[in-house]
Parts: structure tokens; C-alpha cells; sequence
């Protein structure tokens, strides 16, 4: 199992229309796509993404993401552009700030080439962070620069001790491969659990449980596949 790099993290909202506003107005980002089930947006079709899904009524979901950092140029410049409310705070050579339902979301200064207002990382609560970095590996991710960091392409995935939370938005996060098929047969080789296998108009897609319940999902972008 080998991750190319992160493409996408889906998140529960309890309003995805209003969510969506917030991020393509404040934050860079355009909608990528929308259908009845989601609206996907991001500053690209093959950069880092955030699909907005509707929250199931009464679904128990896993805990608070701990925050989607953002890549900017000028992370000063840009939390100067945020509403009032969201509630911006200098943390070391970036922001944090509130985005909608309580999203935690952070500005940091973006290195090397990259989209502005691309995804940076995200960062995991989790009971065992080492343990769970672990297992990250064994699906794919690539080692970081310390035991609770792991790489996704120019992405990272950052583990953090688990902190009292009073529910969930993370749906599932989505990883870019060369073959979904040939990670559902693997997956299955190595006794993982298999959720879904989707097939869409621009995707092939396995969704594979992971660490603390995290579903993976791992997509394969179709030779037509034409998001911008």
C-alpha cells in the first residue's frame, strides 16, 4: 500500500451550503464540485480539497478532527481578510482562527512551490498517538519527521493525545493512488477492514478503516478525470 499524497478530507456539516460560502469566500477556494451528496472545494481539482457532507441525523461520529492547517504565502495578510468572529490568533509563524460549526482551522507560511491557500496537513486526536502513527504507515503514508508525524505527498498527517471533544465532523480522509483495486486486494490480504468500494465519474474509490476508526479512503483519479 503506498499513498501518493493526501487529495481530499471529508467532513460532516450540519449545513454544507453556509460551510462552503464561508470557505470560498474567506479562504481561496472555489467549489471544485457539488452534488446532491457533497460539495467538494479547494484552490484546485489536484491539490488538497475538503468535501462538505451533510451530517447524518443521529450517526455517532468519531472525535473532533484537532485542525486543518492551510498554506499561504502571507499568513499576516490573510488572517487580516477573515471575519471578525472566526476569532484569529497569532501562534508562532501563523494563525489559528474558527471556521464554520467550530471548525478549527490554522494559517501557516506556505515553502517551495504550492497553490495558495492550499491544504497543509491536518492534525488527528488520537488515544495513542504513536500507535497510531504506526498504522498509518502500514497503510501507506509515508514516515515523518518524528513518531506522530507522518507525510502524505507535500501533505502531513500530525497525531495529537486525544482532549475532551463533544463530537465529530471528520468523515473520512482521502488518500491519492496509483491503483484503488489493487489497495482493496491488499487490504483484504492483510485482514483490514474493507468499508466501500465507489465508483464515480472521475474516481475509482476503497474505503479501508484505519487507526482509531479513521476511514481511509483511497481514490484513483480516472483518465478522464477533468475537476478544476
Amino acid at each position: 500500500m503506498k499513498v501518493k499524497k493526501l487529495d481530499h478530507i471529508a467532513l460532516y456539516m450540519d449545513d454544507r451550503a453556509s460551510a462552503a460560502d464561508f470557505l470560498t469566500s474567506n479562504l481561496g477556494f472555489h467549489v471544485v464540485d457539488h452534488t446532491d451528496r457533497y460539495t467538494l472545494v479547494g484552490a484546485g481539482g489536484r491539490v488538497g480539497k475538503l468535501t462538505l457532507f451533510d451530517a447524518p441525523t443521529g450517526a455517532p461520529s468519531p472525535d473532533p478532527i484537532e485542525r486543518i492547517n492551510l498554506r499561504v504565502a502571507d499568513p499576516e495578510s490573510a488572517a487580516a481578510k477573515l471575519p471578525s468572529e472566526t476569532n484569529p490568533e497569532r501562534q508562532g509563524p501563523g494563525f489559528v482562527f474558527t471556521g464554520p460549526e467550530n471548525l478549527p482551522l490554522a494559517l501557516v507560511p506556505g515553502e517551495g512551490d504550492f497553490t495558495d491557500y492550499d491544504l497543509e496537513g491536518f492534525v488527528l486526536r488520537s488515544a495513542d498517538p504513536e500507535a497510531s502513527a504506526r498504522g498509518f504507515l502500514e497503510m501507506g503514508f509515508a514516515p515523518g519527521e518524528d513518531s506522530r508525524t507522518l507525510g502524505a505527498g507535500e501533505y502531513r498527517l500530525r497525531l495529537a493525545e486525544r482532549a475532551p471533544g463533544s463530537g465529530g465532523m471528520l468523515f473520512h480522509v482521502g488518500c491519492l493512488v496509483d491503483s484503488a483495486e489493487d489497495h482493496r486486494r491488499e487490504a483484504e490480504e492483510r485482514g483490514l477492514e474493507v468499508q466501500d468500494f465507489v465508483e464515480g465519474p472521475n474516481t475509482l474509490a476503497v474505503f479501508v478503516r484505519g487507526p482509531e476508526g479513521v476511514s481511509v479512503e483511497y481514490v484513483e483519479h480516472k483518465p478522464t478525470f477533468s475537476l478544476t
